[in-house]
């Protein structure tokens, strides 16, 4: 077990992540001729098993490379390492990066738990690298019961480098903010992206809360919420109102074909209409091409009365190696 990693970001003037890089590597898997990528937030993880289950059924079956969103890691009587545990589950290598701890209220005690971003690969990872970008003025929104706790740290991506039969891939994940204006999310895709290669094979996805406006206040929400209303195809398809998508295609990343053009990934409740539901979760790539018909939207639910254990869906493709 190596948890060790090199932090690549460590020169220059740019913020520096607040936690080092967690990574476990296992034998490689043999693949074929396609890489089969998956993109979920797992909402804490608090559906651990039902993400397995999802992932051992099709289409998300023996994926290659998992890009994981909001996963978390506690410590304690309860304590719980969801992508730890669930790169074990699927006997693929596991690279985590807490972007923020918290702290109890009133209390001197250290971090209880952990929020962050994770990659799953089905071959060792080269290289892992932790990477800090910019923090919105915008505060990020947190539950009621948790504002008293003590949060540390700051946004971070990962970067990571494999190698699938020989040939070098860059696969890279990035969970931007949710409240914040689009001008904002584009400036934390450009610091992310100083760190992510200009060339060469690469995968990159995440949770990139494309929603078009500003959401920092009640009235941005139900301004938000009208404009849902009366131009619904704007939250499906954001790509003109976030200039971050810009940032991608300077840096060669293509979301054409990785994704579902005008699929919502995102609801509050499967009561809401999919047509009022807005596209967040993204896959981008480069000098690998995505197969034809491959690329889908997935709902993750608990076979238990049918419930979804994630607000965000899997979103997945198969590319040509």
């Amino acid at each position: 077990m190596d948890r060790d990693a090199r932090d690549l970001t460590a020169a220059g003037a740019k913020p520096a992540p607040h936690f080092p890089p967690i990574v476990v590597n296992r034998a490689a898997r043999r693949h074929g001729a396609r890489l089969r990528v998956v993109l979920l937030n797992a909402a804490g993880g608090r559906g651990l098993r039902e993400i397995a289950r999802c992932l051992k059924c099709p289409p998300l079956r023996d994926a290659d490379v998992i890009l994981l969103c909001e996963v978390n890691s506690t410590k304690g009587a309860e304590r719980r390492e969801v992508a730890l545990e669930l790169g074990e589950m699927l006997e693929m290598s596991c690279a985590y990066v807490p972007e923020f701890g918290l702290k109890p209220p009133d209390s001197e005690s250290e971090i209880v738990s952990y929020m962050g971003n994770a990659i799953l690969s089905s071959v060792p990872f080269e290289e892992v690298a932790a990477v800090a970008i910019h923090r919105p003025r915008t505060p990020m929104a947190w539950p009621i019961r948790m504002r008293r706790w003590t949060r540390v740290g700051t946004p971070t991506g990962i970067v990571t480098k494999v190698k699938f039969g020989g040939v070098e891939v860059t696969v890279g994940v990035a969970h931007l903010h949710s409240r914040c204006t689009p001008a904002e999310r584009a400036r934390q895709m450009a610091t992310y992206l100083e760190s992510f290669p200009a060339a060469g094979r690469a995968i990159f996805g995440g949770d990139l809360n494309t929603t078009t406006t500003e959401l920092s206040s009640r009235a941005l929400l139900l301004a938000a919420a009208r404009r849902m209303i009366a131009n619904p195809d704007r939250f499906r398809a954001p790509q003109a109102y976030e200039p971050l998508f810009g940032h991608l295609r300077e840096h060669g990343l293509e979301i054409d074909g990785a994704n579902v053009a005008n699929r919502p990934t995102f609801t509050f409740s499967g009561l809401i209409p999919r047509s009022l539901r807005p596209k967040l979760d993204w896959l981008a790539v480069r000098e690998l091409r995505p197969i034809a018909g491959t690329a889908a939207v997935v709902t993750p639910r608990s076979p238990i009365l049918l419930r979804r254990f994630s607000d965000h869906d899997f979103v997945t493709v198969a590319l040509e190696s």
